[in-house]
């Protein structure tokens, strides 16, 4: 059995923890295009990594893809979806990271971060604050999704002494931390009641632009928006109009509709809108944990052992 590892930025130590982990099945790691068409052969049983539309005919004995990401939005091409291949993705793996970010963005908003770190560039200790400094405990935070990053999410809300509220499109067992969950079509309820919003769904058919003028008029004028998920989950043109109008507090983007956002957004010079260029799900555990993840469903899929998290090809995650 062949098994290819797309990503080229793997160290040594994490590669030498792969090969000993496929024991004497072939592990090859392509370091570029030119080398990943010719490791594409009739004995790859396994990608770990990506696989474009384009090789999969060339790969007719390919059972099982390990995704290097959480989100499938931009992973499970049209041949892909078709196949009986199975892919297993990052889901949870790198929730801590995102709701970290999440709430580093929600804290520079209601503290006046975003205002203070401008004035430093210029050395300027005025002690003026453009916006009401905001306490957490006792606000109701509201998740969108409650998988994985709606978990952790979840968990870092109650650490500050707020009520958590949820809606998920499938999960019916409220979680420890979470206060209420309701389904999705309580969603309206959701954006009415939150002084926080914020969203952990992934991005399907479903959840595009499930965030939209509708249901964003409904929030309250002091309510946070938070988006560390996938850009296309909100009407950017929408958001940006409550925003500019002072409909709502303020956001925190990590994702936008079209990324790179454009240079020309107004979203770039909002006073009440702070930025950061969909780097949610770094740190400088993220590599470890991919591959160890990997390794321990490696290990499954030589035992004929189920594997964790099977993707729903139908549902999108």
């Amino acid at each position: 059995m062949k098994i290819i590892v797309t990503d080229s930025t793997y160290s040594e130590d994490l590669r030498q923890l792969i090969r000993d982990t496929a024991g004497e099945n072939t592990v090859v790691f392509p370091a570029s295009s030119e080398e990943l068409a010719e490791a594409a052969d009739t004995d790859v049983e396994v990608i770990f990594g990506s696989c474009s539309e384009e090789m999969l005919p060339r790969l007719p004995n390919l059972k099982w893809i390990q995704a290097n990401s959480a989100g499938m939005d931009a992973f499970l091409n049209p041949a892909l979806r078709e196949s009986n291949i199975m892919v297993t993705n990052a889901a949870g793996l790198y929730g801590p990271n995102v709701a970290d970010q999440g709430f580093a963005l929600l804290l520079a908003l209601t503290r006046g971060i975003h205002h203070f770190a401008r004035r430093q560039d210029n050395h300027n200790w005025d002690r003026d604050i453009p916006t009401p400094i905001v306490e957490l405990p006792g606000c109701t935070i509201g998740i969108v999704g409650m998988g994985g990053i709606g978990g952790f999410m979840a968990s870092r809300a109650k650490g500050f002494d707020t009520y958590v509220i949820a809606v998920d499109a499938y999960r019916t067992d409220k979680p420890e931390h979470v206060d209420e969950l309701m389904p999705i079509n309580q969603l309206n309820e959701l954006m009415r009641r939150s002084d926080v919003v914020m969203i952990a769904c992934p991005l399907t058919n479903e959840t595009q632009e499930l965030i939209n003028a509708g249901n964003l008029a409904l929030m309250k004028p002091t309510a946070y928006f938070i988006n560390v998920a996938r850009g296309p989950i909100v009407d950017q043109n929408a958001l940006t109009d409550v925003l500019r109008q002072g409909k709502i507090a303020g956001a925190g983007l990590d994702v936008t509709e079209i990324e790179p956002l454009e240079k020309d957004s107004p979203l770039w010079d909002m006073e009440n809108v702070i930025i950061s260029p969909h780097v949610a799900g770094v740190s400088q555990r993220r590599l470890p944990r991919l591959v160890e993840f990997f390794c321990g469903n490696l290990k499954k899929y030589m035992a004929d052992e189920p594997l964790d998290k099977v993707v729903h090809k139908d549902r999108g995650f």
